[in-house]
């Protein structure tokens, strides 16, 4: 078996169970990016105010941020699958509820009620992601959690390429609670794949621990797992620093003078190349040397962002949101092999709870920090400072974190 990892690229996608897996976080994703691409366009249209975006991002982590420990906690206790299902119908709820708000209240709306129902998503997200990703490491064998690793990783990309694209086209077309319904058909997709799953209950726990105990458990393990703080820190802070993308409406829009579509093709872009990488990388891992590697990827990232900070040309734009995406790609595969590895099957949804705090705060609550600096230090220097922090992030974890520099899986 392990032998197959190293020779067949496709070992994981001939898992039957694995594929529907794969079918339903795709779906979820495109419904997700589309909503999340369509919102920010419309709410920077209404308001024109930089700090607007950044609060989308943040109006969805807070609530995430904080009802991720219990969802872990539930991940580890109760049947993922059926987490799964009722968490994607509330997704369903919300998108109709985009939908039939912005027709009931068109553009004279608040903005706040958007920001309503996009913390609501931040729930349903916090439920959905640390059970999808405790069920992903029992469908597939311990010797090829790297394979399935990067073809997840590879679905996710390809999901988040299509998502904005095909939002930035609807928005030349149709008005946003179209789109919305859209996205919530796509959801009602998911929740059909997600049926073909099996039932997966968690291992029994050793006795009735808790319940504080049990909270902090996915903590103390992250904190006491060398490996798995290290590379989830140094994306953390690198992402939360070097963060773009909450930013593309207001470039699109104030510097390059583009419309949605060349807009959702530009928030397209990093996850173009984080795919093309992916593709790659199922072919040739990136963990041999994988804590180099991840220092590397991390650095040319933080490079990308400062030249797009200062480009004029969209197509400049674009190629390097492409080279971000793709460095960023390395660093995801490495660290979801990693977790995947050093994670008890008893602990998984709460460690991937903590692992979706650290991810949801260098995205979106970076989301909120471009925003704010922009909307004080102006959008090309704002993104400047953020690609600076973010190398000397990378400095930093290769002086202080020698283990990981020399990590190897």
């Amino acid at each position: 078996m392990p032998n197959t990892q190293k020779t067949d690229a496709f070992a994981s996608l001939r898992i039957p169970e694995f594929r529907a897996y794969l079918f339903a976080r795709s779906l979820t994703t495109i419904a997700l990016l589309m909503q999340s691409t369509v919102l920010a366009w419309h709410i920077y249209q209404i308001t024109h105010n930089k700090l607007a975006l950044g609060l989308i991002g943040l109006s969805e982590a807070l609530p995430f941020i904080f009802t991720t420990f219990f969802s872990g906690l539930a991940a580890d206790r109760y049947n993922r699958k059926r987490i799964l299902l009722l968490f994607t119908t509330f997704l369903i709820v919300c998108s109709a509820t985009l939908s039939v708000g912005s027709w009931q209240f068109g553009a004279n709306t608040s903005v706040f009620w958007y920001y309503i129902v996009i913390g609501m998503i931040g729930v349903c997200r916090s439920f959905v992601t640390p059970a999808s990703q405790a069920i992903q490491s029992r469908i597939v064998p311990r010797e090829l959690y790297a394979n399935s690793s990067t073809w997840s990783s590879n679905s996710f990309q390809v999901s988040a390429v299509v998502g904005p694209v095909v939002a930035g086209l609807l928005l030349e077309v149709i008005a946003p609670g179209f789109i919305y319904l859209i996205c919530a058909a796509f959801f009602s997709l998911s929740l059909y794949f997600t049926t073909k799953l099996d039932e997966h209950y968690p291992p029994p726990m050793q006795g009735k621990e808790p319940f504080v105990r049990s909270f902090f458990g996915g903590i103390r393990f992250v904190f006491g797992t060398e490996a798995i703080l290290s590379s989830i820190s140094l994306d953390l802070f690198a992402v939360l620093f070097g963060g773009v993308t909450g930013l593309v409406p207001a470039f699109c829009q104030d510097i390059l003078h583009v419309g949605p579509t060349l807009m959702g093709l530009l928030k397209a872009s990093l996850f173009l190349g984080s795919a093309v990488a992916g593709f790659i990388l199922a072919h040739h891992p990136p963990t041999r040397h994988a804590g180099r590697n991840l220092l590397i990827c991390v650095g040319g990232f933080g490079l990308c962002i400062i030249v797009f900070a200062v480009s004029p040309f969209y197509w400049l734009s674009f190629l390097m949101l492409f080279m971000a995406g793709a460095f960023d790609n390395v660093s995801v595969i490495i660290r979801g092999t990693i977790i995947q590895m050093f994670t008890p099957d008893e602990m998984r949804g709460r460690v991937a709870a903590v692992n979706s705090i650290f991810i949801k705060s260098s995205n979106e609550i970076g989301d909120f920090e471009s925003g704010l600096a922009a909307s004080y230090m102006g959008l090309e220097y704002a993104v400047i400072f953020g690609g600076v922090m973010t190398l000397l992030v990378v400095g930093g974890t290769a002086l202080f974190a020698p283990a990981l520099r020399r990590m190897k899986l």
